[in-house]
């Protein structure tokens, strides 16, 4: 005989009025995004105090001396020189956050909304910045075809031949894909690339890097933008703190405005910069296959 006590009982489903779906964990995970690794690769210009929102940047054109005979009076070299202008511009972004939310919400995600604007705008300036990239009048790569360390090599190359690579220290900014297809290409040599003597490194020195070769740090960020209609990404080799810079008239701050007829608070996260090319023989576009 079946006993009575598994009929009709009372369970979760029945009685679901008084218990809790979840219990909430105080702690908001942030959205994933790209690391923002570019702007400490570029020359940087405080415009802050300035009475301007632009910095002009002047360059000695390049000359040569020539022989010249005993007793011959020399003649006068017009000496000339070309600037570069770079302009900064307001970004922002704009929440509306009510008085039931901030009265009625977990502690922590008052903490979470202000970073997820203050990350925003830090994600803007890293893809402003990789936008410069495909700028660069010289490439290496071809369309469809994967990266590799031939294509890094040819761009050293031309850093070299062009008198660049002597003005700093040639860095790396490349898609994910493209980095990739590198470690692919470097694990056939994984006996070297290993060993403890060998100029090679694989070590994350900060967030965003991941590795080290030719004397080049390598960095990676998915902001790094999409060419030739989608087919590619287009990172590029460059030479640190001279090819590419940024003014700035403030950095990121995040402002709070009651407003009662909405009940509740407006936050405003804005920023004031600019960032562009210097010296284009100082840089060279690496694209290659998405």
């Amino acid at each position: 005989m079946a006993s009575d006590f598994a009929t009709s009982p009372t369970t979760s489903a029945t009685y679901d009025d008084v218990q809790y779906a979840q219990i909430i964990e105080n702690e908001v995970k942030d959205a994933l995004m790209a690391v923002v690794v570019t702007p400490a690769l570029l020359d940087f210009y405080d415009l802050s105090g300035q009475p301007s929102a632009g910095v002009k940047i002047p360059k000695a054109d390049k000359f040569t001396a020539a022989g010249v005979n005993e007793g011959t009076e020399l003649a006068n070299t017009p000496l000339t020189s070309a600037s570069v202008t770079g302009s900064a511009a307001e970004i922002g972004i704009m929440a509306t956050i009510t008085d039931v939310l901030e009265l009625s919400d977990i502690p922590a995600a008052h903490g979470a909304r202000l970073r997820q604007l203050g990350r925003a705008l830090g994600d803007k300036i890293d893809v402003d910045i990789c936008a410069l990239l495909a700028g660069f009048g010289t490439a290496v790569g071809s369309t469809g075809v994967n990266i590799s360390l031939s294509n890094v090599l040819d761009a050293i190359y031309t850093l070299e031949v062009a008198d660049a690579a002597n003005l700093g220290p040639l860095v790396f900014v490349g898609h994910p894909r493209q980095t990739a297809d590198l470690r692919t290409e470097l694990e056939a040599d994984a006996a070297s690339l290993y060993t403890s003597t060998s100029p090679n490194r694989l070590s994350r020195a900060v967030a965003g890097q991941w590795g080290s070769w030719f004397g080049i740090d390598f960095f990676q960020s998915t902001n790094v933008p999409t060419a030739n209609l989608g087919a590619d990404r287009a990172g590029g080799i460059f030479v640190r703190n001279y090819a590419l810079a940024m003014c700035q008239k403030y950095a990121s701050k995040v402002e709070a405005m009651r407003w009662p007829p909405i009940r509740g608070f407006v936050l405003v996260a804005t920023s004031y910069y600019g960032v562009f090319e210097v010296e284009d023989a100082a840089g060279v576009e690496v694209t290659t296959d998405a």
